[in-house]
């Protein structure tokens, strides 16, 4: 909501006031950022764990770009293709950031990455867990929503294995192919989930069960390891 894009200076005036006038009837507020627009973009990002010392365990890079509307769809780590000096870059930028504030709990900071420029833009710092946190558990083999708990707690930083192999997630949602994707709310008539070694599922619901319309239409994500990227 509230995004406009301007090509030419002389569109500005009108696209700050279309912002305003929208954000004052949505938020009632006046508020709005002007951002560079970056195109061609991919959306990656850090997992992090702080224990509010200042020591900060980074685990790996994840790709989200393949989105649809905004929302993520499918998720991989770890993040393919990154020149080593982005790599270097991103794991670094997330460690000083956290670092830096004392930060304690899981968190996620989310980057755009421009292959055209070979530049990174700071997004945002998630302070909690992402939906996308599998694929991170999978390839690093800790149990993030555990490790959050016992930060929360007081507990040091958990140890973590070497990375191994890769993980993809796709989130299986409730909607309407037929028309643009639209959330689809309803029974659960049929709902077969897969299974097999490297494959894992993350849902709340069974056959039978309703999704409602007042949130998010996603039944379920499906995350799947193998050894390398191809498998």
């Amino acid at each position: 909501r509230g995004i406009r894009r301007v090509d030419r200076l002389e569109d500005l005036l009108a696209a700050v006031v279309s912002a305003r006038d929208e954000a004052v009837r949505s938020f009632r507020s006046h508020g709005v950022m002007l951002e560079q627009l970056i195109e061609d973009a991919r959306h990656v990002e850090v997992q992090v764990l702080g224990d509010g010392a200042g020591e900060v365990r980074v685990l790996g890079v994840r790709d989200c770009s393949l989105q649809r509307r905004r929302q993520k769809v499918i998720e991989e780590c770890p993040a393919p293709q990154l020149p080593p000096p982005i790599l270097a870059e991103l794991l670094a930028s997330a460690a000083n950031l956290t670092e830096r504030v004392r930060y304690r709990s899981a968190g996620t900071v989310e980057f755009l990455y421009a292959p055209a420029e070979q530049r990174i833009y700071f997004l945002e710092v998630n302070t909690r867990l992402q939906v996308e946190h599998p694929v991170t558990e999978e390839v690093h083999g800790i149990d993030l929503v555990r490790a959050q708990i016992e930060l929360a707690r007081g507990r040091p930083l958990p140890e973590a294995p070497a990375p191994r192999g890769w993980a993809f997630e796709a989130r299986v949602c409730a909607e309407d192919v037929q028309n643009g994707f639209a959330p689809a709310p309803g029974r659960l008539v049929r709902f077969v989930l897969p299974s097999g070694p490297g494959v894992r599922v993350d849902t709340g619901f069974a056959e039978g069960d309703t999704i409602s319309p007042d949130f998010d239409p996603l039944v379920a994500k499906i995350i799947a390891w193998g050894p390398s990227r191809s498998a």
